[in-house]
């Protein structure tokens, strides 16, 4: 596929093709937009920075605030034909990828003992499904050593399909680790936590553009908190002694998360950062988003749409927590608790 595709001022390689060039034919196709579709595409001449990221599309059924531009898809695509350079690069080699859910749990175990890190690719179009052996009773994948990449594909775009499907928990997140980055995951189903943040104080973790979805009655999809989840016998979380770690959301959706104990993200005691990211048909006994014991949330440029939950606010910050940043959030048929607030609920100041 190439449909849209605007570009400018590019150079190829000893100017032979710049824009697309298919060396299996020796095509130089053009990219044929007139101009740039995207908004936040500022390119002139020569940028200083790179273009901003633009956030995933959110829909609404209430007050739709921009129009999607005509197709500029000409009806011939022209293409013309440029010799092959007498030297054209050989294909990307070949880079190994997980498509085995034990296997990548062992590798990523082996560098913890390490205390290596490293990049693990998962396979593009992969399906780790934990509901059937032996994925159904394997533990989840720790991560217990700093810069430790997990990826879908060689780019970590959620396009490539890559996709945990069902279990108790996807991955947990142990110790004071930095520099943990996973890219591009979807993680479908979890039966408790997807994924557990449980790093100390000094740990933290970026995760981007990551989707959580079609969870039913488990705790969260994310619970920042400094300990490994267990509860008492009336289900409440044990008490830890000092902060949680600092989590920061990028391009990520959460969506159709029904009956939720916890919310999507629980921050406990941690910081979570929340950038162009989605929430939406998300209901809990809480709320979409909960900050408590002497946590932060910084929330910006992103999107709550259908989400409800007993606690007032669609995000609640409890009296001992702080709403660091609020900037550019959008909200559309929220309900909080008993209609009290809608947003977000400051429980210290009794603002929404």
């Amino acid at each position: 596929v190439n449909d849209d595709n605007f570009g400018s001022e590019n150079v190829g390689g000893n100017g032979t093709c710049n824009d697309i060039f298919d060396e299996g034919s020796g095509l130089c196709v053009p990219f044929e937009a007139d101009s740039c579709l995207l908004p936040a595409f500022t390119f002139t001449a020569t940028p200083s920075v790179a273009p901003s990221q633009v956030p995933s599309a959110f829909n609404t059924t209430a007050s739709p605030t921009s129009s999607v531009a005509p197709s500029q898809v000409p009806s011939v695509l022209n293409v013309t034909l440029s010799p092959v350079p007498s030297s054209v690069p050989s294909a990307m080699p070949s880079i190994s990828c997980f498509s085995e859910y034990e296997l990548l749990a062992e590798a990523v175990a082996e560098a913890g003992s390490n205390g290596t890190g490293g990049v693990f690719t998962i396979c593009p179009d992969t399906v780790f499904n934990l509901f059937v052996p032996p994925n159904s009773d394997v533990l989840p994948i720790v991560i217990n050593a700093s810069d430790t990449i997990i990826q879908c594909g060689v780019l970590g775009l959620r396009s490539g399909s890559c996709v945990v499907l069902g279990g108790s928990r996807h991955f947990e997140i142990a110790g004071s680790v930095t520099g943990v980055e996973l890219k591009g995951l979807t993680f479908i189903g979890a039966t408790d936590v997807s994924v557990g943040a449980f790093g100390s104080s000094n740990a933290s973790a970026t995760f981007d553009d990551c989707e959580w979805v079609g969870q039913f009655g488990s705790r969260s999809s994310v619970l920042i908190y400094n300990g490994d989840g267990s509860t008492d016998s009336e289900g409440n979380l044990l008490p830890f002694e000092e902060g949680s770690m600092s989590v920061e959301f990028t391009n990520c959706t959460f969506s159709d998360l029904s009956n939720l104990e916890l919310g999507a993200i629980a921050n406990v005691g941690g910081m979570s950062v929340i950038v162009d990211s989605v929430f939406q048909g998300i209901t809990s006994e809480e709320s979409s988003i909960t900050v408590s014991e002497n946590g932060t949330i910084s929330l910006s440029t992103s999107c709550f749409g259908g989400n409800s939950g007993d606690l007032p606010g669609t995000v609640f910050v409890d009296d001992s927590s702080t709403l660091d940043v609020n900037d550019d959030n959008f909200g559309s048929e929220n309900v909080g608790g008993n209609g009290t607030c809608n947003d977000i609920f400051d429980e210290g100041s009794g603002l929404c």
